[in-house]
């Protein structure tokens, strides 16, 4: 039932765009099927600049969006991006799962185009950003959004604050745990949750360095040498300050762990002792026993939204000041908004733009960032008076400092391993002989030619990783090796793969192994030989990789060279493959799964017509 238009009833004012064409094009006559105006948004000037915004008043579950172009006009947009955002400034790309690309756009001026969000999202501000649009007019859009109201019950820790839940003491059986709830980051390291037993054994949910780590200590307490700790893994960068979603489900040693849309299923060794935990779970922090304000662990620094134990809503428990909640340091029950917004460059080619000191006789830029590529610049700026020009770039995880100057050029390296996709801060100065790099505690000082330093008049920032092949070759980029990252700023984490520009762009994962392997035979009875290959992505960024793909391939052939032998003529498979989900298969590269034939069997020309597979023909040669 989310699905109400939510734009056509908002006043003109909750409009807003990059610029129009003239007072009658301008945002506020963008709604669905309206006519008033010029009949719909257009921009002064059509370039992929523009934008068109939607401010819902409040935080609204979005499930469908749609478009038409400008009423009576050949201004209509062919493809667009769709953003969200919670106040406006911190934006986020909605990505749809089939495809990296934008939205389908209209192909005529009056028809409506829905689009349904799967899955939905929570902002209260959207932003389209058009991609395309008619070449015989301009970018014209009139919009519509569709869902419904979104309950937000939000809770905000400081670093320094902790919420304590007291369980009601007699647990069901079995023994079964929900957690679910949405958290946004502030800082990159704190616990959000913790509950623990009497012998060691507990429960912990621990955001470090950015991924989400859930810890399981569920053996059985009165015999601790069995106890069988349990660290899971997910997500990656999740102190972007966006929402982000978890559910924790234990029943008995059964685990399901998942972190927005990435799911991890384990099941923990050794006895359940759920039992044996305390009948109580902090939120937020650990608080020390008998201190009122000292936790023994990195606090969380952030908002927690909707948190549900077991279905209870306990941040509706903790404002109504119910005494199964005990409140520890500064809890509050709104989420402040940050003071500090980062900037995403979505393309190799995206940069921004700051103007410099212009006239100065010194070059000074502070700034963070955070990566995964091992190469890549960061930072551009050209002096004035011809006195040269600067690039700071990584190499090698390193970071580097080239200034150009007339005769001669200077390099400074500083830090390592910076490309591990944390913070990392950079403060450049030159000045007279002297400029200095300093990354993070890492300082560099390199002398100067003589030449009078002269701050130019804009600062370029910019360059990250593209999500695939296909978008490598839309930037014009030739065949080689490239970082992708197929989930864009989701929690999986970019890998290198080949980029084979032809008529489409083939996307090359490689293994590590070479490309041919010898397996000999072994007699029978005795165990076969097996052959292993690792590639260079895990499973989760290979389906990520397929998933985003038109079409995939993976090539696996046989050849034998020995006759077969007599003992095994009764048609068992003497070779097999085993896929990523442990399924067997007996097929080969060209055949089909099941078949039950070599591709000489589907194509009739194997060498023996009593075979459907050259190797089963008993023949002494290749």
């Amino acid at each position: 039932d989310c699905d109400a238009p939510l734009a056509s009833a908002l006043p003109r004012s909750s409009f807003s765009s990059s610029s129009e064409l003239s007072s009658s094009h301008g945002p506020g006559f963008s709604r669905l099927n309206r006519r008033d105006g010029a009949g719909g948004w257009t921009p002064l000037v059509s370039n992929k600049y523009q934008w068109l915004q939607i401010d819902l008043g409040e935080r609204m579950e979005v499930t469908a969006v749609a478009t038409q172009g400008g009423y009576g006009s050949s201004d209509w947009v062919t493809s667009y991006l769709l953003m969200f955002s919670d106040a406006g400034r911190n934006w986020k790309q909605y990505r749809r799962e089939e495809s990296i690309w934008g939205f389908p756009g209209n192909t005529n001026a009056d028809s409506v185009v829905h689009y349904r969000l799967q899955p939905p999202f929570e902002a209260r501000f959207l932003r389209f950003l058009p991609l395309a649009w008619n070449p015989r007019g301009r970018i014209g859009m009139r919009i519509e959004v569709y869902g419904c109201a979104y309950k937000s019950e939000v809770v905000y820790f400081d670093g320094q604050s902790a919420l304590l839940y007291k369980l009601d003491k007699k647990p069901l059986k079995p023994v079964r745990d929900i957690i679910s709830l949405k958290f946004k980051a502030i800082q990159s390291n704190g616990i959000l949750l913790h509950r623990e037993g009497q012998h060691g054994n507990h429960i912990t949910l621990e955001l470090i360095k950015g991924k989400l780590v859930f810890f399981l200590n569920s053996g059985n307490a009165k015999v601790p040498t069995t106890i069988a700790p349990v660290t899971l893994t997910l997500g990656s960068l999740l102190d972007d300050q966006h929402w982000h979603s978890v559910l924790i489900e234990l029943l008995d040693t059964q685990v399901n762990f998942t972190v927005d849309k990435h799911t991890h299923h384990f099941q923990a060794k050794g006895e359940s002792s759920y039992l044996d935990l305390n009948f109580e779970i902090s939120f937020g922090g650990v608080p020390t026993p008998g201190r009122a304000r000292a936790f023994t662990r990195k606090s969380f620094h952030g908002c927690l939204e909707n948190l549900y134990y077991n279905g209870v809503d306990v941040t509706e428990l903790a404002k109504k000041n119910k005494p199964q909640i005990l409140m520890m340091g500064n809890v509050s029950f709104s989420c402040p908004q940050p003071q500090t917004v980062p900037v995403t460059f979505l393309s190799s080619r995206s940069y921004l733009a700051l103007p410099g000191n212009s006239g100065e006789d010194k070059v000074s830029v502070t700034f963070q960032f955070r990566r995964w590529n091992r190469a890549g610049h960061l930072l551009f700026g050209e002096l004035q008076r011809g006195s040269g020009s600067f690039v700071l770039f990584l190499k090698d995880g390193k970071l580097k400092l080239s200034l150009f100057q007339p005769g001669q050029s200077r390099n400074v390296t500083a830090g390592a391993g910076l490309n591990d996709g944390q913070w990392h801060s950079v403060s450049l100065s030159a000045k007279w002989s002297h400029m200095n790099v300093v990354v993070d505690d890492d300082t560099a000082v390199q002398p100067l030619v003589a030449v009078l330093i002269d701050s130019g008049d804009t600062y370029y920032f910019g360059a990250l990783y593209e999500q695939s092949c296909e978008a490598h070759k839309h930037r014009g980029n030739p065949s080689g090796l490239y970082y992708i990252d197929a989930d864009g700023s989701g929690p999986l984490g970019p890998f290198l793969v080949y980029c084979n520009m032809t008529d489409a762009a083939w996307t090359v994962v490689r293994h590590g192994g070479p490309d041919a392997v010898t397996v000999r035979g072994a007699p029978s009875g005795r165990p076969r030989s097996a052959v292993s290959f690792a590639y260079a992505a895990g499973a989760g960024q290979l389906r990520a990789a397929v998933s985003l793909a038109e079409h995939c391939e993976q090539r696996l052939a046989l050849r034998c060279g020995t006759a077969r032998r007599p003992d095994s003529r009764d048609g068992t498979p003497l070779s097999w493959w085993v896929g990523r989900t442990n399924e067997t298969h007996t097929y080969w590269g060209g055949s089909l799964p099941d078949a039950q034939k070599c591709t000489c069997g589907l194509e009739g020309n194997c060498i023996d017509s009593q075979y459907y597979c050259n190797c089963d023909a008993g023949r002494n040669e290749w």
